[in-house]
Formats: C-alpha cells, structure tokens, sequence
C-alpha cells in the first residue's frame, strides 16, 4: 500500500466530513486513534483505514479524507 497517506500504528484523529451518512460527535473528533489495518479502496481508489481507541470498545472503518495526523 504505498499510495496510502497513513501507515500502521499511526496515531490518528477524525475530521468532520459534511459528504457522510454519519455525523460524528465532537467528542468522538476529540479522541486519538490508532491505524491498525489499511485496506485499499475499491471504488473510488482513497485508501480505506481500521482505527483504533482505548477509549472504544469496538474499531472503526474511515476513509482517508477522514483522518487528520494526531
């Protein structure tokens, strides 16, 4: 993966993106989470990220524009 912005184990954090289905809280874009798998895109080619907190219980799926360095 070598077109992806982001490695594994990179500390991460969510941004706002107003072309979403699902809106996310300020406290969810107030949290650092961890890549943990990098998937590439099918579609429209934007690499695909599994995101982890401490804080949740459960991992995320983001899209690239979604993700800004911690």
């Amino acid at each position: 993966m070598n077109d992806a912005k982001f490695s594994l184990g990179a500390r991460v954090r969510l941004l706002a993106d107003e072309r979403e289905m699902i809106r996310i809280h300020p406290n969810q874009m107030a949290i650092t989470y961890e890549v943990v798998r990098i998937v590439p895109g099918e579609r429209d080619g934007e690499a695909k990220y599994h995101i982890k907190s401490d804080l949740e219980p459960h991992m995320r799926a983001v899209g690239e524009t979604q993700l800004a360095e911690a």
